[in-house]
């Protein structure tokens, strides 16, 4: 009876701990995308203030394997997004990113966006925005704007003057201008 007993208390034991284990995990898979959106670090993830000039960058390469390059002090305006492969936020605001990509007549080679995670995730992006735009996964020297901006939050949306210089900065696609017209100039806009 007594190994019965330590039987029915050891498989006790370890049903309980196993229900341990499964709801850390949940509880792990439903903080995991709000951590890596920067809603639950300490850290009070913020946009480049509007102001802030863009460091210079060395060549980026891109999904498809292209350099590319940040665009230079007098040189027009461009766009720059910083999105994350697990950020459902960065999922729900596509559609509303890419039909402003479309309104503002910006053209792709003029469009960056830095997506960081997991490079599985990165086709979706490619998919979504490859034909408005770069997609730059965010290692390497992407990893260093990322950095240098202070990037905690995703989605994050810059536009740059054609001085390298922030003139709008959010985390909602929502308040990107319905209106570009400011940042255009005639031989930037895609046709």
């Amino acid at each position: 009876m007594g190994i019965v007993l330590s039987v029915l208390a050891l498989l006790t034991a370890s049903a309980a701990c196993g229900l341990s284990v499964a709801v850390a995990l949940r509880v792990k898979n439903l903080l995991d995308p709000l951590t890596e959106q920067g809603l639950l670090s300490n850290r009070r993830g913020s946009a480049p203030e509007v102001g802030t000039v863009i460091p210079p960058s060395s060549a980026l390469v891109d999904v498809t394997g292209e350099e590319v390059r940040l665009p230079g002090a007098g040189s027009g305006p461009w766009v720059l997004a910083f999105q994350s492969v697990g950020c459902t936020g960065c999922k729900m605001q596509m559609p509303a990113y890419k039909s402003f990509l479309r309104a503002s007549g910006i053209s792709r080679d003029r469009v960056f966006s830095i997506v960081v995670g997991d490079a599985d995730g990165l086709p979706y992006y490619q998919n979504e925005l490859g034909q408005l735009g770069y997609v730059v996964p965010g290692v390497d020297r992407a990893s260093e704007i990322v950095e240098s901006l202070g990037i905690s939050v995703f989605p994050t949306y810059v536009l740059v003057d054609g001085e390298g210089t922030v003139v709008v900065s959010t985390q909602s696609s929502a308040a990107l201008p319905n209106d570009a017209a400011p940042l255009r100039q005639p031989d930037l806009v895609g046709g």
